[in-house]
């Protein structure tokens, strides 16, 4: 099966329409429940803690792209 991606997918997310200081917040936010769950004896490649690092990968994702100019 072969997957197209369409660029819509990107511009649909709702963290798109944060600024810069929000996106901070909330990545802080993220790493702060990260470090809580290590501390709780979550394991690294733990369910929560991987899907915490998923989204702080989107978070990071879209501050890359924005510090390249590629989207506002």
């Amino acid at each position: 099966m072969k997957l197209l991606a369409t660029g819509r997918e990107v511009t649909d997310l709702p963290v798109l329409h944060m600024d810069d200081e929000e996106l901070q917040k909330e990545m802080m936010g993220l790493l702060r429940q990260m470090e809580e769950a290590v501390q709780q004896g979550e394991s690294l490649n733990g369910e929560l803690i991987v899907r915490l690092s998923q989204q702080l990968d989107k978070y990071i994702l879209i501050v890359q792209t924005r510090k390249m100019g590629c989207i506002s």
